[in-house]
């Protein structure tokens, strides 16, 4: 195969870090992200579920096919193996099976699917239809594009759907003999908080590596992997030569596109402050945590993870304390964050004030 051009190869880090079951893979726009997960499943003879958010997704990727039929008469080719296809001269095409469900498989002659497939497409919002069903076989679930755009739609329990799914796919594959499944989520730079990162609660860690310009992160005791992917230089080169980059590389769309920052994300109200002067105010529970925010006269309000024994407290992993702390407090602390007077020490404390109404039902 001949080489192509300065792609992301995804072996590298599975081989490094062998013992994690979770890679993330942020950033780095037209480095071959999706294309270097599918090419080294199919080098390596993996079976995989390419996992996508909409039904509408999965019906794109597998357009013109349908199992159990031929070829449609004017070929349409929307699959992400296309380009491996030239590159490597398999004929691997996308064939829909059902709603949200769909197999790579090799096409034959005549255009029908071959064989067994070498692996799955698959939509989030069909897995419910499919019950008791096994995918044990697969070695790696791919999550493509788990980054949503600012206007997709998107479930806020997506986080905790896709656990579900992984953990409804891994099943018995360790009572089995066989590896541990690889979860592999790919996406470009678009927004720091996303459901799965909340679910896997490695927001604040991304937003520090993105602060930090630090490319990985490994923590050996979660077994969790974190990629903030470069464009080679080569690549960025090549970008300054077109059109689009001349008249938006200085935009907030263009830092995003080009520069792989999460540009649509507000660090300004982010940082750490000494708690002198400051007195606690009211402490939130959510998850399996504590917040805990402070009130200076000079310096307006504080949210952190220092703890001190506070005068009101509310649960947020309840309806009462999530509806409770909206009108007693969260309104007030929103207008006082817009007017500058609210630091918070990771930027999840931020995002929680700010889109409350996003987070929870109020």
């Amino acid at each position: 195969m001949k080489k192509i051009k300065p792609y992301y190869s995804i072996r590298d880090d599975l081989n490094n870090y062998p013992d994690a079951w979770c890679y993330l893979i942020c950033g780095g726009r037209k480095t071959g992200k999706t294309y270097g997960a599918l090419l080294d499943c199919l080098e390596n003879n993996m079976k995989h579920v390419f996992l996508k958010r909409c039904n509408n997704d999965v019906n794109m990727l597998c357009a013109g096919n349908h199992l159990g039929e031929k070829g449609a008469e004017y070929e349409v080719d929307l699959s992400p193996y296309k380009a491996i296809n030239r590159d490597t001269g398999e004929h691997i095409k996308a064939y829909k099976i059902d709603e949200g469900l769909g197999g790579f498989y090799r096409a034959t002659d005549d255009g029908s699917a071959g064989g067994a497939p070498v692996g799955y497409v698959l939509s989030l919002a069909a897995v419910h239809k499919f019950k008791g069903f096994d995918l044990s076989d697969c070695d790696e679930l791919i999550f493509d594009e788990f980054i949503p755009q600012p206007w997709e739609r998107v479930n806020r329990k997506e986080g905790e759907q896709v656990m579900d799914l992984y953990m409804t796919i891994a099943r018995d594959r360790h009572l089995r003999g066989k590896p541990e499944l690889k979860l592999i989520c790919l996406a470009n730079a678009v927004n720091v908080f996303n459901y799965t990162c909340e679910a896997l609660e490695v927001t604040d860690i991304i937003a520090d590596m993105n602060v930090r310009k630090q490319e990985t992160f490994y923590d050996a005791d979660r077994g969790i992997f974190i990629r903030l992917l470069k464009t080679p230089e080569e690549m960025m080169e090549d970008d300054k030569k077109t059109g689009i980059y001349k008249a938006m590389h200085n935009t907030a769309w263009g830092h995003v596109a080009f520069d792989n920052e999460f540009a649509y994300n507000d660090f300004t109200n982010v940082g750490k402050l000494a708690l002198k002067q400051f007195k606690p105010v009211v402490s939130l529970k959510y998850k399996n945590k504590c917040f805990y925010i402070y009130l200076s006269e000079t310096k307006g309000y504080y949210m952190t993870l220092s703890p001190a024994k506070c005068p009101i407290e509310y649960d947020l992993n309840t309806d009462v304390g999530q509806i409770g702390f909206y009108y007693d407090f969260a309104l007030d602390l929103r207008n006082e964050c817009v007017m500058g007077r609210m630091m918070f020490e990771k930027y999840t404390m931020y995002d929680m004030i700010i889109n409350y109404k996003k987070r929870f039902k109020v």
